[in-house]
């Protein structure tokens, strides 16, 4: 016997249905016009500048700040000055802005260099805004033994998005300054790319013989961080490793993901920089 349930169900069930029904994927704000970010980062330093209706950066200003003519917000033009921007007026072309540059600023990313294994896009995401945060200068991407290597045909990879999350990270940081942000087929690659000065460490839980502390990156010229994939080290990696003079380090006995390392190790390197 088959249920009247499954044919004709009760009207109070369809306005249940329409009520949760989630939005139309048009209709789904992005979500950086939904953060607090501390400044907005333009590509360049002009004298005014206009931000399309559907620009995020324009939602942002007029649905979390609530900006109205005259009003004045914090800005930085990629690589270059921080400023102050004018909300002119909000139009049906978007929003017209203003600027006002400060002096010339010095590159304010610290001396340090990220090697991580290609991880899955949306842990990746995690490590470009949050390194960028930071202030890490170079970020390298290498294919691990142990990864997964369709994670570098993602769309984060293929397409612009790695940029952003790296802008989404510095505009928080109230830093107008992108790190280098590089890929390699293998750690062999990234390997053969270092500079001969600098402190070179590498995270590892297994055969590390000491925990990370600032103290080895002390007095050198920078310091190159390396850290696995999620799955870890390949004994071929950690041979590469210690070959290219790299010294394993751990982060105590809990095995972390690798965004988590990652952030962890880069702020107790960078503690001795602040």
């Amino acid at each position: 016997m088959v249920s009247r349930w499954n044919h004709s169900r009760p009207r109070w069930w369809q306005r249940i249905k329409s009520a949760c029904r989630w939005p139309r994927p048009s209709s789904v704000p992005s979500p950086l016009a939904r953060l607090p970010l501390n400044l907005i980062l333009f590509e360049k330093a002009d004298s005014e500048a206009t931000l399309p209706p559907d620009d995020p950066r324009a939602a942002h200003l007029r649905d979390v700040l609530r900006l109205e003519p005259g009003d004045d917000f914090d800005v930085a033009a990629i690589n270059g000055p921080r400023g102050k921007a004018t909300f002119v007026e909000d139009g049906p072309e978007g929003i017209g802005l203003t600027f006002r540059w400060e002096g010339i600023i010095q590159n304010d990313l610290l001396p340090m260099r990220l090697l991580a294994g290609l991880p899955r896009p949306q842990t990746a995401r995690k490590i470009l805004e949050q390194a960028a945060a930071l202030g890490t200068s170079e970020m390298d991407f290498f294919g691990a033994d142990k990864g997964e290597p369709s994670y570098a045909d993602s769309k984060l990879w293929t397409t612009e998005e790695w940029r952003r999350h790296l802008v989404r990270g510095v505009e928080q940081a109230f830093c107008s300054f992108l790190p280098e942000v590089r890929r390699w087929n293998n750690l062999q690659e990234a390997l053969d790319t270092l500079p001969g000065l600098g402190a070179r460490l590498a995270l590892d839980v297994y055969e590390a013989g000491e925990p990370l502390s600032p103290t080895p990156a002390e007095g050198t010229e920078g310091v190159i961080l390396a850290v696995g994939p999620e799955s870890g080290w390949s004994p071929r990696e950690r041979d590469l490793l210690r070959e290219a003079g790299f010294v394993l380090h751990h982060l105590g006995q809990r095995v972390l993901r690798q965004e988590t390392a990652c952030v962890a190790a880069l702020g107790i390197l960078a503690s001795r920089l602040w």
